[in-house]
């Protein structure tokens, strides 16, 4: 099913309440594989993505997601706790130099 096409039903069915059993099934197939592939696209596409960040800027990709897994934690954390509120000394500072500030 290309994605300017609204519908599996709008060219071949004037009307899907009618189908019998099987037509349903292979309608579902085909919607099916068509998600997949779409899937399966957008995969390969990250990965020219990545593969082509990876060569322009060595370890951008290592450091990115090294980055989100961090993020991932302190959201996750946050979520947790019901109360959770910034510090007003910690409102204009990024999580990543909260706390190295009070080391120095």
């Amino acid at each position: 099913m290309a994605p300017h096409e609204p519908s599996a039903f709008s060219k071949n069915v004037s009307d899907p309440k009618l189908l019998p059993a099987v037509e349903i099934d292979e309608i579902l197939t085909s919607i099916q594989h068509s998600h997949s592939f779409y899937y399966k696209v957008m995969n390969l596409e990250v990965w020219a993505l990545v593969e082509t960040l990876d060569g322009l800027f060595p370890g951008a990709w290592g450091q990115f997601m090294t980055n989100r897994q961090i993020a991932v934690k302190q959201f996750l954390e946050r979520d947790r706790t019901p109360n959770w509120a910034v510090e007003s000394k910690d409102a204009g500072t990024d999580a990543e130099t909260i706390g190295s500030e009070e080391e120095a």
